[in-house]
């Protein structure tokens, strides 16, 4: 009995310990404040002026006053409200955050903490323990692609996969050795970008941004003997399309064949039915410059569209001046007119005026003689008639030079338009002059690469180097061609797209071998050797900490020198930062804490690299001058998330995607909305200008990738895919498209016509 005694006053005395022990805010009230209060009451949700993020706030209060009374919680309207008393309840029923009330012992916790003080303390950084990815969690939430179009990169899960879309071939993921099963972040990868010359690559994380440098590794391999291709073949080839094959070559399979033509062109074939499957012609470099042109005459194209319709808009607001000029005009001389009548109709009251004035005074210097200066009755009835006279004569004076001065004043206003307009007529004069001139430039300089552009294809289609030798690779995926001018190059299978070239630089081997019969023979002979090596991306800088983000990082960017990487987060809910960092050094070079209200989810910087857009969940687009950190523009339009921003090439348009199923364009010059693009059934996940033209290749979440222009016109919509789209991009010149979602696929299609070109799954 008295043991069991013991044990209950044991008990009791444990639980009274308890009882008075002071409770931590973070640790035992903040967790379910969290959760069911202050997603409504935060600093930046503010409901009835109300912040319940620290005690000192809550004592603070909003509207109704403070929320909590330290030491007296019967007096607390947190409590009242958590309680349901009072005609408070909180939180109200059917809210959109998905807070439900507090449990009794929650309320009792609040209480106690409240009686004991309401004490704020330390809040303690939580380490994360980080789990791996089940299998099944593997979205693709961002692709980018090189400028040149021939790479591109997804993150699937907390992985990045590499693909050559010249060949249409996955190349490689790309790993971080300190993370787990190849991986190449500990969290989703939620953002990537490629740097303009493609030799980096950025990928943001969770609280972590890492920099990726490419650094070709070299292949060993043994030489492998071409394949002789069949010569009945080769032959029925040639007589079927009458060419002059010089060269040829079987791949691996046997199941296509290679030629080197006496055109210079070196072409492949399916072996079963005789057709061509490519024609390989070009280089590299003349693809690079081939690029080259179609930028410029795309970007000469997009300027003349916009100097012609500012010719149109000034010649348009020059008929609407004309109008005005002619009726200011008109103005003037009706008001000339009358002016002279005005004048002349004031000039009795005047003299009316006077009469009226020496009237009143003849009478008062009458009244002055009399005996005590007082007039009588007869005398002043006079007097007053003569008062109500002036009075009257005034008045009408008045008048009547009101009506001179309003006429003049009619006639200066008519002069002042006049000369505004003449002057804005003038000024307007002056810009579409600058206009036309700049449709002439640009005019001359689109043919002047429309002509180079033609005479490189033509030059392509003429060539004078022979294919004297070709092979395919192992794979089939490539084919080679060695020409008589000693230049070996490269081309993708599939696509045609030249990938390497070499030219031989050392001088040649020769050798003379004797035949028993007496003869000599002389063989001339040069090695050169092309393709040996393959993209390898080793981790160059890894950017990490709480310190630098608070949470996701949602947006990489590098600007247009490649020198600076832009990276936008923040911590949901509460601010949107966004850090720029040196490339080279990997240090902080500006910090923008609070740019936003909320987590900025998308950047672009402008073509010049002066200004960045930037796009967050406060639904506001910013535009910001980057060396001074001034707002340049403030973009209100969207009624949720801004998951994209583009500026367009010439710098002169911005569009925005909108978790509202919108696409907004604006005018950077007059600071205001160009269009509302629609035509969208749920999110619109990300965007960007098409190279140097005014088409925008889109991402939605109603399984939909869609090209339209800055003026809201559709080009393209590839529809009824199986799941939501993430992410989408472009070559610039708009022949590839590539997108992901949240099937983990990664899709190519020619930008022309919408054709699915190839499907790359989760290797």
């Amino acid at each position: 009995m008295k043991l069991r005694s013991l044990i209950i006053l044991s008990a009791v005395c444990s639980a009274t310990a308890s009882l008075a022990e002071d409770l931590d805010f973070y640790r035992d009230v903040y967790p379910f404040l969290k959760v069911n209060c202050i997603s409504c009451h935060n600093k930046t949700t503010t409901k009835a002026d109300l912040n319940m993020e620290t005690p000192e706030l809550m004592i603070k209060g909003g509207e109704s006053g403070p929320s909590i009374v330290p030491g007296k919680s019967a007096e607390s309207l947190i409590v009242a409200a958590s309680r349901h008393t009072q005609d408070m309840e909180m939180p109200p029923p059917n809210n959109k955050s998905g807070a439900v009330n507090l449990t009794p012992e929650e309320i009792d916790t609040l209480r106690q903490w409240i009686d004991q003080g309401a004490k704020s303390s330390v809040q303690k950084e939580r380490a994360v323990a980080w789990q791996p990815l089940t299998a099944s969690v593997d979205p693709i939430y961002s692709v980018a692609m090189t400028k040149d179009g021939r790479y591109a990169a997804c993150g699937r899960s907390n992985h990045i996969y590499l693909y050559d879309l010249a060949t249409r071939q996955f190349v490689a993921q790309i790993s971080d050795p300190a993370e787990k099963g190849g991986a190449a972040h500990r969290a989703l990868v939620q953002s990537l970008s490629f740097s303009p010359d493609g030799t980096r690559l950025a990928s943001g994380s969770f609280r972590e941004v890492k920099i990726w440098r490419l650094e070709p590794k070299k292949i060993p391999a043994k030489p492998l003997a071409a394949a002789p291709a069949d010569a009945a073949v080769v032959k029925k080839i040639a007589d079927a399309n009458k060419v002059a094959v010089l060269s040829s070559a079987a791949s691996a399979d046997g199941k296509q064949i290679a030629t080197g033509c006496a055109d210079g062109s070196v072409r492949v074939w399916d072996v079963a039915s005789a057709k061509q499957l490519n024609d390989l012609r070009g280089s590299v470099s003349t693809q690079q410059k081939m690029a080259a042109l179609d930028w410029t005459i795309a970007a000469q194209t997009l300027e003349q569209a916009f100097q012609k319709a500012e010719v149109a808009r000034m010649e348009t607001q020059n008929k609407a001046l004309d109008v005005l000029l002619g009726k200011a005009n008109e103005a003037i001389v009706a008001m000339k007119k009358v002016l002279p009548e005005k004048q002349k109709a004031a000039q009795p009251t005047t003299a009316a005026k006077a009469t009226a004035q020496k009237a009143l005074d003849d009478l008062a210097a009458q009244v002055a003689k009399l005996p005590g200066g007082k007039p009588d009755a007869a005398l002043d009835k006079q007097l007053k008639d003569a008062q109500d006279k002036l009075i009257t004569a005034k008045m009408s004076e008045v008048s009547a030079l009101a009506a001179v001065s309003a006429a003049e004043s009619n006639v200066k206003d008519a002069e002042d338009d006049v000369k505004r307009i003449t002057d804005s007529k003038a000024k307007n004069a002056k810009a579409i002059a600058a206009a036309n001139t700049a449709i002439a430039t640009a005019k001359a300089a689109q043919e002047k690469a429309s002509a180079e552009l033609a005479t490189t294809k033509q030059a392509l289609a003429k060539a004078t180097a022979k294919p004297v030798a070709v092979a395919f690779s192992a794979d089939a995926q490539r084919v080679a061609a060695m020409f008589d001018d000693g230049v070996l190059r490269v081309w993708a299978a599939a696509t045609g797209t030249p990938v390497e070239e070499g030219s031989a630089t050392a001088a040649a081997t020769t050798t003379i071998t004797a035949g028993s019969d007496g003869s000599f023979t002389a063989t001339k002979a040069v090695s050169l050797s092309v393709g040996n090596t393959a993209p390898h991306w080793t981790l160059e800088r890894k950017l990490e900490g709480k310190d630098l983000f608070a949470d996701r990082v949602n947006a990489v960017r590098f600007s247009p020198d490649g020198k600076t990487l832009a990276t936008g987060g923040g911590e949901l809910s509460r601010s949107g930062d966004i850090l720029f960092f040196d490339v080279a050094s990997g240090k902080v070079i500006r910090t923008w804490k609070e740019r936003h209200a909320d987590t900025v989810l998308s950047l672009d910087f402008s073509p010049d690299g002066k200004c960045l857009a930037s796009g967050a969940a406060d639904k506001i687009a910013k535009v910001t001058d980057i060396a001074s950190g001034k707002q340049v523009n403030l973009f209100e339009g969207h009624t949720h998330h801004v998951l994209g921003v583009a500026f367009r090439s010439d710098g002169r348009v911005l569009a925005t995607a909108g978790a509202d199923n919108l696409v907004l364009t604006w005018d950077m010059l007059m600071g205001e909305r160009k269009k509302k693009i629609e035509g969208w059934t749920k999110e619109v996940t990300s965007l960007q200008f098409i190279g140097a033209t005014n088409q925008i290749v889109t991402s939605a979440g109603d399984n939909r990738v869609r090209v339209v222009t800055d003026d809201g016109g559709e080009i393209r919509s590839i529809a009824n895919l199986p799941d939501y789209m993430q992410a989408s991009v472009s070559t610039p010149n708009g022949a590839t498209i590539i997108a992901g979602g949240e099937d983990s696929i990664l899709r190519m299609w020619d930008g022309t016509n919408g054709k699915e070109l190839a499907v790359f799954g989760n290797k």
